[in-house]
């Protein structure tokens, strides 16, 4: 992707709006495990996949990952984990979209991103999450995060953290995402279209 001067604009706007996102008040839901809070940063993200392709919405994930990682309570896994599946989900949905740019083709892109959301937030949650929170907090203080969920001990958290936290509420989120998406893009497209007429074109 050529880097001209409004799509530079056009990273930086979906760059910035990412990192807003991020930083608006996250709010958890109770059937979830406490550290399961609701946030749309992932959104620009994709945007930024369908709008100016694969190189463009990772540039806005790695960018929003930067200015995460400075505010972290997590020694960074958290956010490390949110890079990776954002970079995941800007690959597959942004790769199927430029192949044929229509509504359809945006359902089918959307739909495989919600697979690769929910299934490599699972794993990462899986290997890179859980222990290292468990290592961090020790393993009461996760416990005490997922006490709505019934019957949780020591020896069956991780099978309940992911079957009733992690995939549900990974895919629950991705949906709204997809949906939101799907409802915008087309939009955004157009007036990123415009900019790039007007931005770019040549002086006379």
């Amino acid at each position: 992707m050529k880097l001209s001067v409004s799509k530079i604009v056009q990273i930086s706007v979906l760059s910035a709006l990412a990192v807003v996102f991020y930083y608006i008040p996250k709010f958890p839901l109770p059937i979830f495990p406490g550290m399961f809070k609701v946030q749309f940063s992932m959104l620009p993200t994709i945007l930024g996949g369908f709008l100016l392709g694969p190189i463009g919405g990772i540039l806005i994930a790695v960018i929003k990952f930067l200015f995460k990682v400075l505010s972290t309570q997590s020694a960074g896994i958290g956010e490390i984990v949110d890079l990776l599946i954002g970079v995941s989900v800007v690959l597959v949905t942004s790769l199927i979209y430029q192949k044929n740019k229509c509504k359809k083709n945006a359902i089918i892109a959307l739909a495989f991103g919600v697979l690769t959301w929910t299934g490599v937030g699972v794993l990462l949650n899986a290997v890179m999450a859980l222990p290292v929170y468990s290592k961090l907090y020790g393993i009461k203080a996760i416990l005490g995060m997922m006490k709505m969920i019934p019957g949780v001990t020591e020896s069956n958290y991780v099978a309940k953290y992911l079957l009733y936290g992690c995939l549900p509420f990974n895919l629950m989120l991705s949906l709204v995402v997809s949906v939101v998406t799907f409802l915008v893009y087309d939009k955004l497209e157009y007036l990123f279209n415009k900019m790039d007429n007007s931005v770019d074109k040549p002086k006379k």
